[in-house]
């Protein structure tokens, strides 16, 4: 058992969907005696539901850091889900502490995605914290690890990609310790991207979602029934409203009752408010549909396993991966052409399996996680 684990989100609606199980079962299954969740200043905190659980607590980063900083050295550890700026800031601050750094991967990377600076920050808060956060590599003369954030997020330039692999070593300080992937395909991808240096800090977990929407379901087939898999593009600010309504107004026109939408859960349900008015309906659990459309979302990893015909759609100038283009029955550049394809009922085969990116175990990933977790503080492994 550990004293202290300290799990960092940045998202309110994650902190109630996943972060809240996660502690609670660090607590109920004795791997650390306390848990903190911290967020971020920006954060809406008030929309936070605060579970009452002995052990668990709520804080914010900043405020628990100046205490964290000053006192006695404890067997603490980080915890936190994605490669985004503050998680990176965070991870370096806690590192510097004495912290053993774990990171969680929360779907599925690409290795650049569109992005625009205004949505990206989405507000001024949320701009104001992270540009602080960005100056403070550059005033610690943390060149690479400015350089390194800049890039991954806005510049997106691979000669820039290449100067930072040449010199990632001086990455160190916000690489986590060990990080729990999906799919022994994101080993090889987090070598690559952001540029650790071998397979021995990863553990595969499998896909969270197969437990969460598929383990135990008692939900009924609807082979007749068109699914469509929403992804927070415009949320994120990565898309254009107008555009991508345009996509969800055409698949409501055509499909009519039988189309279904699985939100995400931080759509804007005002997006598909085009389906309702044609008699679909949107769901945040997941169906079990003879169909499924969408882009890149990993929950098409679980249609995919499921033997449902699934056809992809490029929009935003964005590439879907190759994992997905070749485990899905078919890709699209053209609503229309993937419209007619549903209608007339197109057969086309998948060319490979999706296991090796999105894994789905019998273990539950938290018991993997914590088997790990123990297994470093008790060997001393890290």
């Amino acid at each position: 058992m550990i004293d202290e684990m300290l799990i960092f989100e940045v998202h309110y609606s994650n902190i109630n969907r996943y972060v809240n199980p996660f502690a609670k079962h660090l607590l109920d299954s004795g791997t650390s005696k306390e848990v903190v969740i911290l967020y971020d200043s920006f954060v809406e905190k008030e929309k936070i539901q605060q579970l009452s659980i002995l052990g668990l607590r709520y804080e914010e980063a900043s405020t628990f850091y100046k205490s964290a900083k000053n006192s006695s050295p404890r067997n603490r550890a980080f915890y936190n889900y994605s490669f985004r700026i503050a998680d990176l800031y965070w991870t370096y601050k806690f590192k510097k502490i004495g912290a053993i750094c774990y990171q969680q991967q929360h779907g599925m990377y690409a290795d650049f995605l569109e992005r625009s600076l205004t949505g990206y920050f989405s507000t001024l808060n949320r701009k104001v914290v992270y540009f602080k956060y960005l100056l403070h590599f550059f005033f610690s003369f943390r060149w690479t690890i400015a350089l390194y954030l800049l890039n991954k997020d806005f510049f997106k330039s691979k000669a820039i990609n290449k100067k930072v692999a040449n010199r990632s070593y001086k990455l160190g300080p916000v690489q986590s310790d060990h990080l729990f992937v999906w799919g022994d395909y994101w080993k090889e991808w987090f070598r690559d991207n952001h540029f650790y240096d071998d397979l021995e800090p990863f553990t595969t977990i499998g896909n969270p979602d197969y437990h969460k929407f598929i383990v135990g379901s008692e939900t009924t087939f609807q082979p007749d029934q068109v699914c469509y898999i929403a992804q927070t593009f415009v949320e994120d600010g990565r898309m254009e409203r107008q555009a991508y309504k345009k996509i969800v107004d055409r698949l409501a026109v055509e499909f009519k009752s039988n189309l279904i939408i699985k939100l995400h859960p931080r759509s804007d349900r005002d997006i598909f408010q085009e389906v309702l008015k044609n008699g679909g309906s949107l769901t945040y659990d997941f169906p079990f549909s003879g169909t499924y459309l969408g882009h890149y979302s990993s929950l098409l990893a679980l249609a995919i396993n499921m033997k449902s015909r699934v056809f992809l759609l490029e929009i935003n100038n964005e590439e879907i991966p190759t994992y997905f283009s070749n485990s899905a029955n078919k890709v699209f550049t053209s609503i229309i052409e993937m419209v007619a394809a549903v209608k007339n009922d197109d057969q086309s085969k998948a060319k490979k399996e999706i296991s090796f990116y999105f894994e789905n175990k019998q273990e539950h990933p938290f018991e993997l996680i914590c088997n790990r977790i123990i297994k470093d503080f008790e060997n001393g492994n890290i």
